[in-house]
């Protein structure tokens, strides 16, 4: 399978969409993460937005690589203020919440393959502003409709 490391900014919509797919190795996770790294940098200050992390396909190289990649998300939005319902799985996660530059996290999309993992995650961990798919396509129908609340 070929490999897809990407991040894209969609300003119109104020949607972050980060795609891994294919097999993928420590240093292919550090180029995702520093993508991820530069597309925050790049929001306005006092915004908000919405993230489809896309992982429909992916595979770790191994599990050191898998113990990389699956602290970036989780430690990412922490810093805009969101925490992901599956790190009800792990009490020992001690996130904190933050603000940076005032920006905010609203919703998140979770793509995977998995189809019997996603629909557990939907389960247990979905909610109004966070759901899991195995579809791109529908990650991003649901997430370009999704409106705050606040």
């Amino acid at each position: 399978m070929e490999k897809i490391i990407d991040v894209k900014w969609h300003s119109s919509q104020q949607m972050l969409v980060a795609k891994l797919s294919g097999k993928l190795n420590a240093e292919d996770i550090r180029h995702w993460n520093n993508l991820l790294l530069g597309a925050m940098d790049n929001l306005n200050d006092n915004s908000v937005f919405k993230i489809v992390v896309d992982l429909h396909g992916f595979e770790a190289e191994d599990m050191e690589v898998h113990k990389q990649f699956r602290t970036i998300i989780p430690a990412l939005l922490a810093d805009y203020n969101y925490r992901i319902g599956y790190l009800d799985m792990f009490p020992e996660a001690n996130i904190e919440l933050k603000q940076t530059r005032g920006i905010r996290c609203i919703a998140m999309a979770n793509v995977h393959h998995n189809a019997e993992k996603m629909l557990d995650y939907q389960t247990r961990f979905g909610n109004e502003h966070e759901h899991y798919f195995t579809e791109s396509d529908m990650a991003l129908a649901w997430i370009k409709k999704y409106v705050s609340a606040n």
